[in-house]
């Protein structure tokens, strides 16, 4: 069975913006990408308007810990090329307890904002057509995704035959996330693989994830208020060399056929693991680069392939500029 893998960087997870406007509303659809962020951040925390207390006339914000932690968020963004890469660094330094507060940060920041901002509709026209009339996705292929945010997660939900909770849709939807649920899943028949995990919370002693109408403010600041260290979140970066994660979903690439690559530029802070995955796609034939810069994102995968495989494809690489709605390959049509 000629197998399709999807990869999808941050640029899969918002559409087209004008790029001279700015402030909010020009996330008016789907999510910032890592170079936007920090921008993001800057509007976002001038909506966390001060009031007057009663009685000592002082301004003051309602949700002061959370304030707090995007603002630092927002002030790494303008010291570091991106997130991932301070995330790197930290990582490398062994600075854990900094690295497990920026990732507490992002998974509130995301959680926050994926409530406030419309979904990228492309996540749903792709799913309409890659779901089955089982409410699964099409065997034939499986979605490998860097993001850490849910876009891909919500569109799937709403074609789902039983929409339970988010904590049923990881343990019974073949979805592979690493850091959440591993003991419910068959690696070789994971659809969905979240390779830096995902921005969601559960509390340590419960087993089950939040629900979306758990992601509020008020929530937030309850639990950056009182003990935090007793909510998981479920970043965890791929080259995390904490577990066997990667291990397990190699197979998923051995029988790849055609490779589709929406939205993600290779960078380098990535690219041990994405060698890793390309090289084992031996039976590569196509590849399809959905992206505004082709030609970075082809120069990039090139310097990971096998010399043979390089070969091999050269003259299979479909450039595909229109980022109005997911590429579709016409064989699951």
């Amino acid at each position: 069975m000629s197998k399709i893998i999807y990869l999808l960087g941050a640029g899969a997870s918002r559409g087209e913006r004008d790029s001279s406007q700015l402030g909010l509303s020009y996330y008016a659809s789907g999510l910032p990408i890592v170079s936007e962020i920090g921008e993001y951040l800057n509007q976002y925390c001038a909506t966390f308007y001060p009031h007057i207390g009663f009685g000592d006339g002082r301004s003051h914000i309602k949700h002061p810990a959370i304030y707090k932690e995007l603002t630092w968020l927002r002030d790494i963004c303008k010291d570091n090329p991106t997130l991932d890469t301070y995330a790197r660094k930290l990582y490398v330094k062994s600075e854990i307890a900094e690295l497990d507060r920026l990732k507490r940060a992002l998974a509130i920041f995301f959680s926050l904002i994926q409530k406030r901002e419309r979904r990228d509709m492309r996540y749903d026209a792709f799913m309409e057509a890659v779901v089955d009339n089982r409410g699964m996705l099409d065997s034939r292929i499986s979605i490998l995704t860097w993001n850490y945010d849910r876009q891909c997660e919500y569109a799937f939900h709403e074609y789902e035959l039983t929409r339970t909770s988010a904590s049923h849709q990881y343990m019974y939807s073949r979805i592979a996330c690493k850091g959440y649920c591993s003991q419910y899943i068959d690696y070789n028949d994971s659809n969905l693989v979240k390779l830096n995990g995902m921005a969601s919370f559960k509390p340590v002693k419960d087993q089950y994830l939040f629900e979306e109408d758990d992601y509020t403010l008020d929530c937030f600041e309850r639990m950056l208020s009182s003990n935090s260290s007793s909510f998981m979140n479920f970043i965890s970066y791929a080259w995390e060399e904490n577990n066997d994660f990667i291990e397990k979903v190699l197979p998923l690439t051995y029988d790849t056929e055609t490779l589709v690559i929406i939205g993600y530029s290779i960078p380098a802070v990535n690219r041990t693991v994405d060698k890793r995955l390309f090289e084992g796609m031996k039976n590569l034939k196509n590849v399809v680069i959905q992206d505004k810069n082709v030609d970075l994102v082809r120069r990039h995968l090139f310097e990971l392939l096998p010399v043979e495989k390089r070969q091999e494809i050269e003259n299979s690489v479909v450039p595909e500029t229109d980022l109005t709605s997911f590429y579709i390959p016409t064989s699951i049509l």
